[in-house]
């Protein structure tokens, strides 16, 4: 049994499990009647703001990798930043993850060490403003000692994480540039191209673009939250879309499984039961949110890739191979720091 499949294995395992004990404990009825009275007018505006997202974090992958490649290719961008959504929907473990790097090398025509790293600097602006929005949100909102906590250590292992990748990088940058003969090898140049995919942090006039890109995502995202709590009209403070926001992700960051199935309803019930919703709306509220973001999202990246040439069975190949090989890398010079 490969590594893949047995990953698919224990998801459906914590799937089952997590949606046996909000059943267990929420009366379908009321779970039935929350859904019927759901007001389209307003949960029609999640997936077109998803879409939306889904072209900003494109484009701001775009902007990041504009110092290796010369070229803003925002259409590679949000086509490779669709490949990454479609893989964790259909894969376990986040593998999507690994398709989107290998996407970018692939059709950017850079080594898979560039592209790593490029996507590594993409994710640390995402995780840079989650921890902004979680410390502001906590200046209004308690949360609960246990969730601080958690945002705690998130943060300081966030930051710890970043300081040593950063400093291994530049020490490993700094011994290959000053080696010499057999010393530089097929490592010095992984280094060579690691570093390339960081260098739009000397571009000030990139780096700006880039962290607008990311404020602006989590405002879409949390808007998404916005309008499904008046789709199901809940009365409730606009503080509230923060908090549901911020315990959303640390959910799908500790469970995860295929589209987040399991930990993105866990946290949303979680989220809203702080502010007194009964389980059984909180359910239908989660369940809704999750498949009004994901279902329309999977069906048109699927048809958007497959006009641009690369296949559902693409993505998944993509991210296995991302997993067993690195692409052939490119003749082109890459800029590097």
């Amino acid at each position: 049994m490969n590594r893949t499949r047995t990953a698919r294995l224990v998801s459906l395992g914590i799937i089952a499990v997590i949606f046996a004990i909000m059943l267990a404990y929420a009366d379908l009825r009321k779970v039935a009647q929350a859904f019927t009275g759901i007001r389209w007018r307003w949960a029609v505006w999640v997936p077109v703001l998803n879409l939306a997202n889904t072209f900003v974090e494109g484009l701001r992958l775009s902007v990041i990798l504009f110092p290796v490649t010369r070229k803003l290719h925002i259409r590679n961008g949000f086509n490779a930043t669709l490949t990454g959504i479609i893989g964790n929907i259909m894969l376990p473990l986040r593998f999507g993850d690994g398709a989107k790097a290998y996407y970018v090398a692939k059709t950017e025509k850079i080594s898979l060490s560039s592209s790593f790293s490029a996507l590594m600097l993409d994710r640390i602006a995402d995780f840079f403003f989650f921890f902004v929005l979680m410390a502001l949100t906590a200046m209004l909102y308690p949360f609960p000692p246990s969730i601080t906590k958690l945002g705690l250590i998130g943060g300081v292992l966030f930051a710890a994480s970043i300081a040593v990748i950063f400093a291994l990088a530049g020490i490993s940058h700094k011994v290959c540039r000053n080696s010499a003969g057999k010393i530089r090898t097929r490592i010095a140049r992984e280094v060579d191209h690691f570093m390339a995919g960081l260098s739009v942090m000397r571009k000030a006039g990139l780096l700006f673009p880039v962290l607008f890109l990311s404020v602006l995502s989590w405002v879409l995202r949390a808007a998404m939250i916005w309008f499904i709590f008046r789709a199901f009209r809940l009365p409730l403070p606009l503080i509230a879309t923060p908090v549901t926001l911020i315990l959303l992700n640390f959910g799908v960051a500790v469970v995860s499984t295929p589209a987040n199935l399991g930990g993105f309803e866990l946290a949303t019930v979680g989220a809203l039961k702080l502010f007194s919703v009964e389980i059984a709306v909180g359910l239908s509220c989660a369940l809704a949110l999750h498949v009004i973001e994901v279902a329309p999202m999977l069906a048109f990246g699927i048809i958007w890739l497959w006009f641009e040439g690369f296949k559902t069975k693409d993505v998944l190949q993509t991210a296995r191979d991302a997993q067993m090989r690195p692409p052939e890398e490119s003749e082109r010079r890459e800029t590097t720091l």
